[in-house]
């Protein structure tokens, strides 16, 4: 007897040893897909079904019915912080992204709260945002459904999609201006005295439109902290820029004076071309 209970056991432990041995190709592999937009990581986590020889849009998956975007599960979309989506507002978190295709392309795309949601348990009212796209058809067939980002700048980018002989996109803004207004701000504060910092912060302000009056005041501490070729620049274009036209020649001048010390190239250009513009002026 217990040498059949033996033998039973063994054969048990070797059948749930096979069971977890057995690691497979999946049909629709699992994948994930980041970019960081301005301040902002979006990140789609989705499985890749394949055409596989089949007609996708009309048969496999029935015009005018919510799909799941996918395979396995619905296609998923993480968003660190608040976030515009097709130009609807959407809280910082975790969503679903439900699809519903339509035959003459014009599709609607549902940013979904439930993220266990399939096509017999989608909710309408679970929608934080409901995005309508015009979907273009590829000249090339796609055979593997993908994700991914283009055209991404500091405060946007879309969100592509592509599968079959069908693609859209989905532009995603995020607001970065004020968050690194305040981590600027906020640095200075824990970093007194750090005239990298200072000038950094400048050049910032400057760059992107700010406030250049609190870029100018930053950018003289900086000069007076420690004065090089590279940060007395800085000043000279924020001078320029607010009219101090006789101001910023002047700072030119000085920029190009340490450059030459430094014999650093680039700014030796960069004063010198700004010297013989400005004094045109």
């Amino acid at each position: 007897m217990m040498k059949k209970i033996s033998l039973s056991f063994l054969a048990l432990c070797l059948t749930v040893f096979t069971v977890k041995a057995q690691e497979l190709p999946q049909p629709s592999p699992n994948a994930e897909v980041m970019q960081r937009v301005g301040l902002t990581d979006v990140t789609i986590r989705y499985s890749r079904p394949g055409v596989k020889d089949r007609v996708i849009f009309g048969e496999l998956e029935p015009f005018g019915q919510v799909w799941r975007t996918g395979a396995n599960s619905a296609t998923q979309i993480e968003l660190s912080t608040n976030a515009k989506i097709g130009g609807k507002d959407v809280k910082a978190g975790t969503y679903s992204i439900m699809s519903t295709p339509m035959e003459d392309g014009n599709w609607k795309v549902y940013i979904n709260t439930d993220l266990g949601v399939q096509e017999g348990s989608y909710k309408a009212e679970n929608n934080v945002a409901e995005v309508a796209i015009k979907v273009n058809e590829t000249s090339d067939k796609v055979e593997t459904m993908t994700f991914w980002f283009a055209n991404v700048k500091p405060g946007s980018m879309d969100l592509m999609f592509a599968w079959e002989n069908t693609s859209w996109a989905i532009p995603i803004e995020v607001e970065f201006k004020d968050v690194a207004a305040k981590n600027i701000e906020a640095a200075i504060e824990e970093t007194k005295g750090a005239f990298r910092v200072y000038n950094s912060s400048a050049r910032y302000y400057y760059d992107n439109d700010l406030d250049l009056n609190k870029a100018l005041e930053w950018s003289k501490k900086s000069v007076e902290m420690n004065a090089t070729f590279w940060n007395v620049y800085t000043l000279s274009l924020i001078q320029n820029k607010l009219g101090m036209k006789k101001e910023a020649l002047a700072t030119a001048k000085r920029s190009l004076e340490l450059s030459n010390k430094a014999e650093y190239q680039p700014y030796i250009k960069m004063n010198t071309d700004n010297i013989a513009k400005w004094s045109k002026k």
